[in-house]
C-alpha cells in the first residue's frame, strides 16, 4: 500500500483541512523564527524579553502554528479511526511509522531547546513551545491518518477475504 493510494482514501474535506493546516504550521514557524532567533528590527532585548517589534510577529506565529497543528491533528485522528500503534506497528506503512518517529523526535528536540533556552532568555522558551508544538501536532495527525487508514483497509480486506471464503464453502 503506497502513500498515494492512502491519500486517495481520505475524504475531500479531510484533505483540505490537513493540507491547509500543514501550510499554516509552516507559515507560523517561518514567521516565528525571525523574532525567536533575534533577527529583524528589535530581536531580543538585553533583559531577556522580546522587544516590542518582535512581539507583534509572535502572536500570528502562535495562531498559525498551533491552529494549523490542531487543524491537521483532529481530521487526522478522525480519518485514522481506531489506531493500535504498538500492536499494528510492523504492518503499518513505512511513511506512517516515519512520521510518528519524526513527531516524537520533534517533541523531544522542542523540549530540549526549551530547557536550554531557559538558561539564556526568560521569554524565549515561550516562543519555542509553539514553534515545536505546531509541527509535532501536524506530524502526529498525518501519522495517525496514514496508519489508521491503512489499518482500516487491512480490516476491510480481511473481512472481504473471510466473506469470500465463507460463501465459497457453502
Amino acid at each position: 500500500m503506497t502513500l498515494g493510494s492512502l491519500w486517495q482514501l481520505f475524504e475531500r474535506e479531510t484533505k483540505g483541512w490537513m493540507v491547509g493546516g500543514t501550510v499554516a504550521v509552516l507559515a507560523g514557524v517561518t514567521i516565528g523564527l525571525a523574532p525567536t532567533l533575534g533577527l529583524g528590527e528589535g530581536g531580543f532585548a538585553d533583559a531577556g524579553s522580546p522587544a516590542q517589534g518582535s512581539m507583534e510577529l509572535l502572536l500570528p506565529s502562535l495562531f498559525l502554528s498551533l491552529g494549523g497543528g490542531y487543524a491537521v491533528l483532529f481530521p487526522g485522528l478522525r480519518a485514522g479511526g481506531d489506531v493500535h500503534l504498538l500492536r499494528d506497528w510492523k504492518v503499518s506503512p513505512l511513511s506512517g511509522r516515519l512520521l510518528w518517529a519524526l513527531s516524537l523526535a520533534t517533541a523531544t528536540a522542542g523540549l530540549m531547546a526549551c530547557i536550554l533556552a531557559a538558561a539564556t532568555h526568560s521569554a524565549l522558551p515561550v516562543a519555542l513551545v509553539w514553534l515545536f508544538m505546531g509541527p509535532f501536532l501536524a506530524l502526529s495527525g498525518w501519522a495517525a491518518a496514514l496508519m489508521g487508514t491503512a489499518a482500516a483497509v487491512r480490516r476491510t480486506d480481511a473481512t472481504d477475504a473471510h466473506g469470500a471464503l465463507a460463501t465459497q464453502s457453502c
